[in-house]
């Protein structure tokens, strides 16, 4: 995942470049900060960069470099998930992916990795280290030496404890004007937030009297960007994220970042402008770098971050969590093929980040205009059958909706909604196999790797419910686990082989054309097509635990091609005949396969364990 050897997506060089460069610059911080003195914003962007503000200079390109293709996939993980003993926690979890995953999951996005208080790394005391525990940067450029790293920019707040507060209360330069606060005369009832407690923090300080905007926790200050020198702060994070061999920045919380008062305080057009000037900042220097937003937003909120192709590089698809799970305890594939019709195609030089996992549980926010209400409710029921726990989110006017299922996929996904416990994993394997289908990056989280089921033990510890979905594996028992005949080393084996069969695939370019397909209630059809239309890959999955006939006539089988499942390898003889699909069978029926490689092991393995 990275640019062609002298080309940038978002530069080239001269004195036109500077210029070019400079004006853009210019454009988007006047816009944000109008009452200050826009060369003088300018002149300290470039030197922050290190470039000279006379001669040479970054200019940006209108040519879109694809940085991604087919093989390319993410594994999702905190620092410390995998651990042994004697070595630090990005050395072991390196080791594990060396031996376990580098050959199908290309990247690894690791979760803060810095000192912190609380919130499992979201609330960083220290931007300059790691924790200790974890290694120091050397570490991270290890792992970038065999995959490409993504890490986390927590750029809405910072700890309590972090020196900019601690100045703050002291009334000390330059914390003291780093944090945002406000009056509590102000009319804050529209502003949007995930949490139901105050919004509001009273604190007495050196100066008096403030009251602290925390929108997430009271340990967790916002940070002020009204004042541009936190901006020019977070970007001198970035870069030393980049200097260590990150190349995939994750803008933590970002729509959050700029607050008014009388506003919703979330997706301010400020908030998307200083994204925009970051990117431009960053690929002055690294054009290889990708940026991603973190926006838990319903669809067309969260669409928004791609700007006009100089936003985002890649947004997270939260509508999918919720809709594929929903459709595969339900069987039914309405909601889900809603949310995939909605989808737009991603802009030029963008695409879309396809998890259905991850740390923060199962947001239920991306659902809503998805999902009516009561099934919305009947997810969170499920989830607290299955030994979940639900957050909630404040409503303006009084009242709370379910806002997050705090579960791991694997126990979610062990009965349907009807109670049924019976096959579970292959529930849990198709939930996997949709997302590496659509059009997008697909990432895996690391408990969705090892199916893990809740872990009641660090719950009922810390009283945190996200805990559920956070267990921290040995790993010597992670590798047990993935040995042993169960659950676990089938999903595995079934999950690597998928994606040794996608990586091969030009259909399956993040970029390539998606069409999204009616085959009735209880069957999901998306149809994907190469840039150059050469490959064509219709993909079906049966939602349910009985047989369903698909009817091949409805998936434009050209007939001078050849087809096949590029799963079973069954060949299409009648392409206007009958094809019966076992309970939860998946079949990408493909008019060539890419792969020019050797059948393996593990996909005989796959179809060895395929239900029929």
């Amino acid at each position: 995942m990275a640019c062609p050897e002298g080309t940038s997506m978002d530069r080239v060089v001269g004195t036109s470049g500077r210029i070019a460069f400079a004006s853009a610059m210019r454009n988007l911080l006047a816009d944000v900060y109008p009452e200050h003195d826009h060369a003088e914003l300018v002149r300290r962007v470039f030197e922050v960069l290190g470039l000279p503000i006379e001669g040479e200079g970054p200019e940006p390109c209108e040519e879109y470099l694809r940085k991604w293709d087919e093989r390319d996939a993410f594994l999702i993980t905190y620092g410390d998930s995998i651990q042994q003993d004697g070595k630090k926690g990005l050395q072991s979890l390196g080791e594990f992916h060396r031996k376990w995953l580098k050959d199908w999951l290309t990247g690894i996005h690791i979760l803060p990795f810095h000192p912190f208080t609380s919130d499992d790394g979201f609330s960083v005391s220290d931007f300059d280290i790691l924790r200790p525990d974890l290694g120091d940067w050397s570490d991270v450029e290890d792992l970038a030496k065999h995959a490409t790293v993504m890490a986390d920019l927590v750029a809405n707040h910072i700890s309590a404890s972090h020196p900019w507060y601690q100045q703050f209360l002291a009334g000390e330069k330059p914390g003291v004007d780093y944090i945002k606060t406000a009056n509590l005369e102000d009319d804050l009832s529209d502003v949007v937030r995930p949490r139901s407690h105050a919004l509001l923090n009273h604190v007495v300080t050196k100066d008096g009297e403030k009251q602290v905007w925390c929108t997430f926790s009271y340990d967790q200050v916002d940070l002020d960007y009204g004042n541009p020198d936190v901006f020019f702060e977070m970007l001198k994070v970035v870069l030393n994220y980049l200097k260590h061999g990150v190349r995939v920045v994750r803008l933590d919380a970002i729509g959050f970042i700029w607050k008014e008062v009388g506003t919703p305080s979330i997706n301010l057009d400020q908030t998307h402008k200083l994204i925009k000037a970051m990117r431009l900042a960053c690929n002055a220097v690294h054009p290889d770098v990708l940026f991603i937003t973190e926006t838990n937003l319903p669809l067309l909120e969260n669409l928004s971050y791609f700007g006009n192709q100089d936003e985002a590089h890649l947004i997270y698809n939260f509508s999918l969590p919720p809709v594929i799970i929903h459709a595969l305890l339900s069987g039914r594939s309405d909601y889900i093929r809603k949310c995939i019709m909605a989808m737009p195609p991603a802009p030029a030089g963008c695409t879309f980040f396809n998890f259905t996992a991850s740390h923060d549980g199962i947001g239920l926010r991306p659902a809503e205009n998805l999902i009516p209400d009561d099934e919305i409710e009947g997810l969170r029921d499920h989830a607290v059958k299955m030994g979940g726990q639900v957050s909630y989110r404040a409503l303006k006017g009084g009242g709370q909706k379910p806002y997050e299922l705090n579960v791991t996929l694997f126990s979610m996904l062990t009965e349907n909604f009807a109670g049924e416990a019976t096959m579970g994993l292959e529930r849990f394997v198709m939930s996997q196999a949709i997302a590496m289908s659509l059009e997008g990056i697909p990432a895996i989280y690391i408990q969705t790797i090892l199916a893990t089921e809740n872990d009641q033990k660090a719950f009922e510890e810390t009283g945190i419910p996200r805990r559920l979905n956070r267990k921290i594996w040995k790993l010597d028992d992670a590798e047990e686990t993935l040995l042993r005949e169960g659950p676990a080393r089938s999903a595995f084996d079934q999950l690597r082989a998928l994606m040794a069969i996608r990586q091969g695939q030009p259909a399956f370019h993040p970029n390539a054309t998606q069409y999204t397909l009616n085959l009735g209630p209880n069957l999901l059809g998306v149809w994907r097509q190469s840039h150059l239309n050469e490959q064509s890959i219709f993909c079906v999955f049966n939602l349910t635990e009985y047989r369903q006939d698909l009817d091949l006539s409805k998936i434009n089988l050209i007939m001078t091609e050849g087809w096949q499942d590029l799963i079973t390898q069954q060949v299409i003889e009648d392409y206007d005949g009958i094809m019966t699909l076992a309970p939860y069978q998946i079949v990408w029926i493909s008019n060539r396969d890419g792969r020019n490689r050797t059948e393996s092991r593990l996909l005989q393995r796959y179809r060895d364990a395929m239900p029929v």
